[in-house]
């Protein structure tokens, strides 16, 4: 009794089907079992214009595993012309020959002498890996082919509604851009049109569409969904988008609307259109500072209007936690009092002006004495390269000798210069910056109420309370953190620091602060 096997072909591109591609691959495989002495089984197993990169997409293959599998079939062999016609997915493909052994099935290439043994195992195995390889640089080259046309501005994928594209099959449109619909682009110009007036909802923008013949000419009908999508996508005013590469590109194709049309459209199909009343940014000084204590959010405006009045508030919009409410002017009152207390006493002015200038003075001088040691070291190797040039000139130093030479001193030079650059220290003038520093310190409450712009008084509270101020339920402001600079100047109000007499040396006595938290 002859052995029984079956065949099975495949092409990944439709456009193979018609040029012989699987009518070869047919004829070797039967050449091939002929020449063995199996007799063939029908029906041939085909998958026409799929690819090979996963088993369960392909409806010839899992066909084949369902006949193969019934043993009254009787069948020995599978005859492929090619592994990668099998799969091109090694950990798939070698499954699906597992899933055949267990059968007592082999698997036999018309073209690859595969052999039932260690060896035929083994090469089994490389095939289909080459097979994986190759289909994953084919798909790397399309991909990089696909962004560069992209980029060149021609859309390489399935039209947008209103588009199709000029010619019949893939190797014609290659390279070219879709072109519009004669009969869907007034339709859809109409659209933006309607939609752009803010005249109609979404429903009745699609029972228009169909109304003009939509459904008619695409086969469904318009709905919600469909306005959306189309009033979305900026293709139909030229421009092009990718999700995949998240780059926009100007298309070749031609532009259903213009731009001004689309923007108008798109706005009024999805910008919901509220009206906000302009508020004073001098009535809310606060606004971005001051936080609720109770979630630690900012603080919004509001201002509710009474019978007769209107007031200005700070207030807490989070639902989840007691809403916070404070009148703008008591709040103001309050910010102004804590400036009182975190600004430093004529006593704890000298501790600050001791301690801070002191410190720079130091900083300063250490910087010049480091910038000055590397000028002196940079005359030093300037002066090595005269000595070089002269040695050169005697006939010491040969001219590459004297070359390599000057290279090593200049590389050095270079190098100090960075150095030297990276060193940075302020020349000023000592007393003016004093002078300015005690009076703006001392003056903060008054500075701040003085100030006209609303942008220079945030700055200013930005400055003191980097991390803002807090209001509670019971109405109160309170400081939710002070900077470096200012938690040194609390840290001296609240403290018994003196200089002590002869030494210049400051002694440290700390009492609780007094600054409100």
């Amino acid at each position: 009794m002859d052995k029984r096997a079956v065949i099975y072909i495949r092409v990944s591109d439709p456009s193979q089907i018609e040029n012989n591609s699987l009518g070869v691959q047919e004829k070797a495989c039967r050449a091939y079992a002929k020449q063995k002495g199996y007799e063939v089984a029908e029906p041939i197993f085909r998958d026409e214009g799929i690819s090979a990169k996963h088993v369960n997409t392909r409806p010839g293959m899992r066909q084949l595993l369902e006949y193969c599998c019934e043993k009254k079939n009787n069948i020995s062999y599978v005859i492929v012309y090619k592994l990668d016609r099998w799969s091109r997915n090694t950990e798939e493909g070698l499954m699906a020959s597992a899933i055949l052994a267990n059968y007592g099935i082999e698997m036999a290439s018309t073209t690859e002498g595969i052999e039932k043994s260690p060896t035929g195992s083994l090469l089994t195995t490389i095939l289909l890996a080459l097979g994986q390889f190759d289909n994953e640089m084919k798909g790397e080259r399309i991909r990089d082919n696909m962004l560069a046309l992209y980029r060149k501005g021609v859309w390489c994928w399935k039209c947008p509604i209103g588009y199709v594209r000029p010619f019949k099959t893939n190797e014609e449109n290659k390279g070219k851009a879709p072109m519009p619909h004669e009969k869907l682009r007034p339709i859809l110009y109409t659209l933006f049109q309607e939609a752009g007036t803010s005249l109609y909802t979404k429903q009745q923008l699609a029972d228009r569409m169909n109304v003009r013949g939509f459904e008619d000419i695409v086969r469904f009908p318009a709905t919600i969904k469909t306005v959306i999508r189309i009033t979305k996508n900026s293709f139909y005013f030229g421009k092009m988008y990718c999700k995949k590469w998240k780059e926009y590109s100007t298309g070749k194709h031609e532009a259903i609307v213009d731009e001004a049309l689309w923007t108008k459209a798109h706005n009024a199909v999805f910008n919901k259109k509220i009206k906000y009343k302009t508020q004073s940014s001098s009535e809310y000084l606060l606004k971005g500072t001051i936080k609720c204590n109770e979630c630690g959010r900012h603080m919004t405006s509001s201002n509710p209007r009474g019978r007769s009045n209107t007031y200005t508030n700070y207030e807490c919009g989070n639902k989840a936690c007691r809403r916070t409410r404070i009148d703008t002017g008591e709040a103001h009152a309050q910010f102004l009092e804590i400036l009182k207390i975190v600004k430093p006493t004529k006593r704890t002015m000298k501790l600050f002006d001791y301690m801070v200038f002191n410190e720079w003075d130091k900083i300063i001088n250490t910087a010049k004495k480091e910038a000055k040691m590397i000028n002196e070291r940079i005359e030093v190797l300037e002066a090595d390269l005269i000595s070089i040039r002269k040695s050169h000139d005697k006939g010491i130093y040969t001219e590459d000798m004297a070359r390599r030479e000057a290279e090593k001193v200049n590389n050095e030079i270079v190098v100090l210069g960075v150095e030297r650059s990276d060193i940075k220290f302020e020349q000023y003038d000592k007393e003016k910056v004093r002078n300015f520093t005690e009076y703006f310190l001392l003056h903060l409450d008054r500075l701040w109420d003085k100030l006209i712009e609303p942008a220079m008084k945030q700055a200013l509270q930005n400055k003191v309370f980097p991390m803002g101020v807090v209001c509670t339920r019971k109405k109160e402001v309170r400081t939710a953190g002070l900077s470096p600079s200012f938690e040194l100047i609390a840290t001296l109000n609240s403290s018994d620091l003196t200089i002590g007499e002869g030494t210049g040396q400051p002694s440290l006595k700390l009492r609780l602060p007094r600054i409100p938290r």
